[in-house]
């Protein structure tokens, strides 16, 4: 009896890891960070990456990440982009999604540890596809009008949770 019971969980594991196989992509998530002067990676962008990975997860999706990049110039960040499609390509995945955020200029009272939805200006990703390393899809957003509603960590998810729907709706298009 026992082992019937060991044969139909193995059974059933195999069958739930094909499915999400057959059916999920394997997408690697990194966050750039963009707030020029700033050194320290803000926790708004480990939420927005905690977020955008849950969401794809949530979604079937085989999930990795790498540490948030902080954006220092063009050149290095052409280099973390190689280095990120190797790492990936070494690593089996089929899309790397760099979601960047572009915060706004920082104020003097500023608070890194605060989650604040007036910090950032625009969310932008570009998706490539590993194998390839071409780009295969990209967009945009924007935050709505902040609020004292939707000035915390409940409307910087709600931002994270809007791009992470827009960029699985594109990779869903990729081949």
């Amino acid at each position: 009896m026992k082992k019937r019971w060991a044969v139909l969980g193995l059974s059933f594991a195999l069958f739930f890891c094909s499915v999400a196989g057959a059916f999920g992509k394997s997408v690697s998530i990194q966050i750039i960070q963009n707030h020029p002067g700033q050194e320290k990676v803000w926790m708004t962008s480990y939420l927005f990456e905690q977020c955008i990975t849950d969401y794809f997860f949530e979604n079937g999706q085989i999930v990795s990440s790498s540490p948030v990049w902080i954006n220092s110039s063009e050149d290095k960040n052409k280099g973390a982009l190689r280095a990120s499609l190797k790492e990936n390509l070494d690593g089996g995945m089929e899309y790397l999604v760099r979601v960047e955020l572009i915060y706004k200029p920082a104020k003097q009272d500023s608070n890194p540890d605060a989650f604040l939805l007036e910090n950032i200006q625009k969310v932008q990703w570009k998706t490539y596809n590993v194998r390839t390393g071409l780009e295969v899809a990209n967009g945009s957003a924007m935050p709505d009008s902040v609020t004292s509603q939707n000035n915390n960590e409940a409307g910087l998810a709600d931002l994270a949770g809007f791009a992470a729907y827009k960029i699985n709706s594109g990779l869903k298009n990729l081949k």
